[in-house]
Order: structure tokens, then sequence, then C-alpha cells
């Protein structure tokens, strides 16, 4: 069987950005990810996901959400083979006073 994990609005503040300023001030970062995977493995404790994203993110400290985004997706195939695709999204909604920007990935694995 297929099952989907939905993490919505995981909330924590972390380093990312290259301007001089989001380098040394954590600013909050918003994680929204569709997981599915196959349970012929094992389910996947979703508490324990999200504990592995909030903790890649704040260690790594990385400077464009793209890196953190395929780094980010890395980890979790790694720690959960049975993950089918990964759609992962990370906004930073304090960044712009206007909008809320965030970029996102979606990957298939065979």
């Amino acid at each position: 069987m297929k099952f989907t994990i939905q993490l919505k609005d995981l909330s924590f503040y972390a380093i990312i950005g290259i301007l001089e300023f989001e380098r040394k001030i954590p600013q909050k970062i918003v994680i929204n990810a569709t997981i599915t995977y196959e349970d012929s493995e094992g389910y996947i404790d979703y508490a324990k996901m999200a504990a592995y994203i909030k903790d890649h993110i704040k260690k790594r400290k990385f400077g464009l959400l793209e890196e953190a985004l395929i780094s980010t997706s890395t980890m979790l195939k790694a720690k959960f083979p049975q993950i089918l695709t990964i759609d992962l999204a990370i906004a930073k909604p304090q960044i712009l006073p206007d909008s809320t920007p965030s970029v996102s990935l979606f990957l298939k694995f065979d």
C-alpha cells in the first residue's frame, strides 16, 4: 500500500540566505512537505521526519533555498528508503513586507 504524509506549516528559525543580515540572524522559515511512501518496508514516523528536517536545516545554514531543498530531500530519502516521492517547499514569510516567497522541489524515486 502507498501512503502520504503531509507536514504543513512546520515553522522554525534558521540561517538561510546569501545577504549579510541573513547570514547573521536566524529568520523564520516554513516548510510544507508531501511525501508518499510504500509501507512494505514499514511506516514512517512523521514526528521523526519533522525533527530531522528542522535539525538538518538549522545545522547546515544554507545560502540558497534551492540548496536546502536538494540537501533536505536527499537526507530524507537516505533516512527513509521507502519514500517514493517528495514534494517539499520552503517559505521565508518575513523577508519581504508584501509577499511570502517560497521555492519548491518535487522528486520521484524509482
